[in-house]
């Protein structure tokens, strides 16, 4: 869902990375960045959505923390995507709390 979501979003579009005071990269290779698009901050969109949850596996967001937190807050609230999906909820939860998140945000 979260990949068709995106490629609907960035179809034609132009994009702007925003990287923190170095570019960090993920286990895999993925380069980790902020991704802008019309204007608005799409890591924070798909949290809205209930389509990702707020990974601060790497970090905390220096700028957005707050907003991601509330973000997912009321995503899970609202059930939204991943979050109506119990196993799916567990298996996030679970993650969270190997990165030192707690379950509640």
């Amino acid at each position: 869902m979260a990949s068709r979501y995106i490629q609907e979003k960035l179809t034609g579009k132009h994009v702007n990375l925003v990287f923190k005071i170095k570019r960090l990269r993920g286990n895999k290779g993925h380069l980790l960045a902020y991704v802008y698009v019309d204007g608005q901050n799409l890591n924070l969109d798909l949290v809205r959505q209930g389509l990702s949850p707020y990974y601060a596996k790497y970090g905390k967001s220096e700028k957005y923390d707050a907003e991601f937190r509330t973000a997912e807050k009321q995503a899970r609230n609202e059930k939204l995507n991943i979050w109506g999906d119990p196993e799916l909820t567990q298996k996030y939860l679970r993650l969270k709390s190997k990165w030192g998140q707690r379950g509640e945000n």
